[in-house]
């Protein structure tokens, strides 16, 4: 007799079983949930125009920038 809760669990939409998998998939799981919720890069974009702007326009911090809008925005969707 075929075991049907194994195809359940395989189905796109199935809910995500956690117990029997490795850590990797389980965060793997998570940042998945999370992907859905990551903000549009045009917004990232204004919000790292808007630090350069706060550094007084200093050219040289565009990567630092960009990740520490991206972490904000990211902390401000968490919070919802």
């Amino acid at each position: 007799m075929m075991d049907t809760n194994t195809h359940r669990i395989n189905q796109p939409g199935a809910p995500a079983k956690s117990y029997g998998l490795p850590a990797a998939e389980k965060s793997g799981q998570d940042a998945h949930r999370l992907k859905g919720a990551s903000p549009e890069p045009s917004r990232i974009a204004e919000r790292a125009y808007e630090l350069y702007v706060e550094r007084d326009r200093q050219d040289g911090g565009a990567v630092e920038d960009w990740l520490k809008a991206e972490q904000q925005l990211l902390a401000a969707v968490s919070l919802k």
